[in-house]
């Protein structure tokens, strides 16, 4: 995260100073406690909850307006933006003032904007600390359902709105949002022939760099607790599975007998992990602790069987494999047995990836053309596409609360990391420097 440095705290801070005849935000009266209503809303047909999301409330400074408002609003209004929950209402047509509405007919001036709910913020200064309050206000009761103050001491005002983001889906479904969630990635940003692994928040934003191999560094994979990242590396001859500890950052080679190892996949518990090795030039499944013990194989054919990944309860293994002529996706047991094909349309499927609740799989499929990112409801089997437009579309990987999916789009000479929702609404490049793939996105949520 951005940390804000002692000195631009000080001058934000000063910036933030109460000016003559700004009002306080006021003391929530116990009368006008926040609720402990929870809407729970379906994302199935559901209409989204109109929001009005105002500017912050906050002194008139260029520094402010800079460094605390304009980073705030867009993270803020972004989250909300792209969440399946919501629409904003616009806000050419936000009333003046009535924050938050008193009365009746001030209430009714934000309904006839469009919204049912009014998200109101402020940023002000404590002391030496820079602190943003947020109200989430019933437009029809005028009661606030939502009420808290948050500080941004030692984080960047961006993470502030992520929060508070985060607590405004949660109060409507009772999870939080993927806002405070990260992607791992490839990219050749750095020049030369090689690519490292990435790092970027869920919009984008904040990205740094993990490996420095200086050489092919590829196919990231978080273990479920956030703690760890699996990935393939050219460092060394046959490529290599290594692994590395985000609190330490030591690079550890995972030891295997194979060659050509490829498409790591840590297992739920975070103990082994999937890949792809070749056996005599043939490509297998295998799984494999760590540490390099219980080491097994998984598969035993002529075809070509690659890009595992584990089911999220850990009792089964998706993979390609073109053992009935063109690639398709399948489905094994955790000891290799009960083989079965999920993929039955197109000439080529590829790259599966579970969803958080293991009951949809998204994956690269073709029937001519490019590639694009298609959607299997695993209980249904109705199959849907939610690329569309010129390009190759690779790699999809899931948001942790299943809301949207990334992937790595070609155009041309352009690879960049993009996402949307999962019915293809909502659509948000990611990167644009360099050439950029293989994105993973964190499996846990705050």
């Amino acid at each position: 995260m951005r940390l804000l440095s002692f000195a631009t705290g000080l001058v934000l801070v000063a910036a933030l100073a109460p000016v003559a005849g700004q009002q306080p935000v006021p003391t929530v009266a116990p009368s006008a406690q926040p609720t402990d209503i929870s809407l729970v809303l379906s994302q199935e047909g559901g209409r989204r909850v109109a929001l009005a999301i105002p500017s912050p409330k906050a002194p008139a400074s260029d520094v402010v307006e800079k460094d605390l408002v304009a980073p705030f609003r867009s993270a803020l209004t972004g989250d909300l933006e792209s969440s399946p929950w919501f629409v904003l209402a616009d806000a050419a047509l936000h009333p003046k003032g009535f924050r938050p509405p008193a009365t009746r007919e001030e209430g009714d001036a934000w309904i006839a904007s469009g919204a049912q709910f009014l998200l109101d913020t402020q940023i002000q200064a404590e002391g030496t600390n820079v602190v943003v309050t947020a109200q989430l206000v019933d437009l029809r009761t005028l009661r606030p359902i939502l009420g808290k103050r948050y500080s941004a001491a030692g984080v960047s005002i961006r993470r502030v709105a992520h929060t508070i983001a985060n607590d405004v889906v949660r109060q409507f479904t009772g999870r939080p949002g993927p806002f405070l969630t990260r992607i791992a990635f490839v990219s050749d940003r750095d020049g030369g022939r090689g690519k490292e692994i990435y790092m970027m928040d869920w919009d984008g934003e904040n990205e740094r760099r993990l490996t420095f191999h200086r050489s092919l560094s590829i196919a990231p994979d978080w273990s479920y607790d956030g703690s760890k990242i699996v990935y393939q590396s050219f460092v060394s001859t046959p490529p290599g599975l290594y692994w590395f500890s985000l609190s330490g950052g030591t690079r550890n080679r995972v030891p295997v007998p194979t060659e050509l190892n490829s498409a790591p996949s840590f297992s739920p518990d975070g103990k082994m992990v999937a890949y792809a090795g070749s056996v005599r030039g043939n490509p297998e499944i295998f799984v494999v602790n760590l540490d390099g013990s219980g080491h097994r194989r998984l598969t035993n054919s002529s075809a070509i069987d690659s890009s595992p990944r584990f089911s999220p309860n850990g009792r089964e293994i998706a993979f390609t494999s073109n053992r009935q002529g063109t690639p398709q996706i399948y489905l094994m047991d955790l000891e290799g047995a009960n083989v079965r094909k999920l993929t039955l349309t197109g000439n080529w499927s590829d790259e599966p990836a579970f969803s958080p609740d293991g009951g949809r799989l998204a994956y690269a499929c073709r029937n001519e053309g490019d590639f694009q990112i298609c959607v299997l409801d695993l209980t249904t089997g109705r199959t849907f596409q939610i690329s569309s437009g010129p390009g190759t579309n690779e790699n999809p990987t899931w948001s942790p609360d299943g809301s949207r999916i990334a992937w790595e789009l070609q155009r041309g000479r352009s690879t960049q990391i993009v996402s949307a929702g999962v019915d293809g609404s909502g659509f948000k490049v990611l990167t644009e420097a360099g050439n950029n793939g293989y994105p993973v996105w964190e499996r846990t949520m705050e």
